[in-house]
């Protein structure tokens, strides 16, 4: 019996999750999905390495300032899932940055304040390109390892990294809200950005 990991998340999302029947099949339409978020306060999540007012709840939204940078982590531990959030970052030209950690350990990796996993882009107003001009990452929904972990991913990378680039732009600007259903089993993961599949991985 392979052992549970944490589902980790830094970032403003109202979530709910769910895990997968032991035959992998996914949870009925009406029931199987436990909220992570219950609109109030922090309760069911830790305080890893932050300032106490650098993740709070207003109007229904876990919200960060990104200052000092950490991340928040669910207080149980999930293996394979379904999670569904909304997310968004105010900022309607600057860089947004932030990321929803998959897979990842209960504390940094040394030398950082995030977690070795998988990471999955929650990012705005940024795309960056190679020397040749060749997209190496956007805000549309990128998969991939961090701090040590390892991936595949399903297209590859131009400059071979372990990471994933969207298949399409789907990701709304700073400002609006975005969704994003993630589907981690057995070592995958998939994700839709506003209805649609557009990254995924394995060999997590």
């Amino acid at each position: 019996m392979s052992s549970l990991h944490r589902l980790l998340a830094a970032l403003a999302l109202v979530a709910a999750a769910a895990v997968l029947p032991a035959q992998d099949k996914p949870p009925a339409a009406d029931d199987g999905f436990r909220p992570l978020f219950n609109g109030k306060d922090l309760s069911g999540w830790v305080n890893v390495n932050c300032h106490p007012g650098t993740f709070f709840v207003k109007d229904g939204a876990i919200v960060t300032t990104g200052k000092p940078t950490g991340f928040l982590r669910t207080d149980r531990q999930y293996e394979n899932f379904v999670l569904e959030m909304d997310w968004m970052h105010t900022n309607t030209k600057d860089v947004g940055n932030s990321g929803l950690f998959v897979w990842g350990d209960p504390l940094p990796a040394v030398g950082t304040g995030y977690t070795r996993g998988i990471e999955v882009q929650v990012l705005v107003n940024l795309e960056s390109k190679d020397k040749m001009g060749r997209v190496t990452a956007t805000s549309h929904g990128d998969l991939f390892s961090i701090w040590g972990a390892t991936c595949v991913p399903d297209r590859p990378h131009p400059s071979g990294s372990q990471r994933c680039l969207p298949s399409e732009e789907r990701v709304k600007g700073g400002g609006e809200w975005n969704h994003y259903k993630v589907t981690a089993n057995d070592g995958a993961i998939k994700l839709e950005v506003n209805g649609k599949e557009v990254s995924g991985v394995s060999k997590c």
